[in-house]
């Protein structure tokens, strides 16, 4: 996967390649979605991983969310929405950073999203990156359990 650099919730840069060696699990999410099966299960999705994968998560995986709504996603609605969910900030970041670099990101995983009536019409997409940089998984869709993704996670990080 190619490198990128964006900021956290805390204003701190963060690029893929500070996770070498590392597990890192992608997903992409707007602060502001009202339906429950979208960008909230998403989120949820990390939420278990990171009560399963308390021991690893920093050391050996990494979390990071993505927004895709960086005009209305600053840092402090990110660091807000990460409140929501107890996120471990060490673990657990959630990223924005200007339109053409999240545009960019967005396109490496086939994430596709665009206003529409006020909300954001938009793709999901959750993303396996194994220790040595290469993708493992790119889920698209919402049709897998906390425990599906949590095993896959459990067998990267085996590898």
């Amino acid at each position: 996967v190619p490198n990128f650099s964006l900021i956290d919730q805390q204003r701190q840069n963060v690029a893929l390649a500070d996770f070498s060696r590392k597990v890192v699990v992608v997903n992409f999410v707007y602060t502001r979605c009202a339906l429950p099966q979208f960008c909230l299960r998403m989120s949820n999705n990390f939420g278990a991983l990171q009560k399963r994968f308390t021991r690893e998560l920093s050391r050996d995986l990494v979390l990071l969310t993505i927004t895709f709504d960086p005009e209305r996603d600053t840092p402090e609605a990110l660091a807000s929405y990460a409140a929501r969910w107890q996120a471990n900030s060490a673990g657990w970041r959630f990223l924005t950073g200007s339109t053409t670099e999240i545009r960019r990101v967005c396109a490496m995983f086939g994430q596709e999203a665009f206003p529409d009536e006020g909300l954001m019409n938009h793709s999901l997409h959750t993303a396996v990156i194994g220790r040595n940089g290469v993708l493992v998984a790119n889920i698209e869709g919402n049709q897998f359990t906390p425990e599906q993704l949590g095993d896959l996670v459990a067998a990267t990080l085996r590898q």
